[in-house]
């Protein structure tokens, strides 16, 4: 289930935003704070640049956010 918007507390404590390969992979951050890509459209670029190895975050650590 996509959720509310990502705080800074969510992109830190679950996200692990700072922690390389650990963070989300599908974090962004925007001109409105951050967003959650993973229900969003840069999702299959995001995967195939992970796939390809290409992306430092590697994590997919909850079931999403709103964007």
């Amino acid at each position: 289930m996509i959720t509310d918007k990502i705080t800074d507390e969510h992109a830190f404590d679950v996200c692990k935003i700072g922690l390389r390969a650990q963070c989300c992979r599908y974090l962004t951050m925007g001109a409105d704070g951050w967003s959650c890509q993973k229900a969003g459209p840069l999702r299959e670029t995001i995967d195939k640049k992970v796939e390809a190895g290409t992306f430092v975050a590697q994590g997919d650590n909850c079931e999403g956010r709103a964007s």
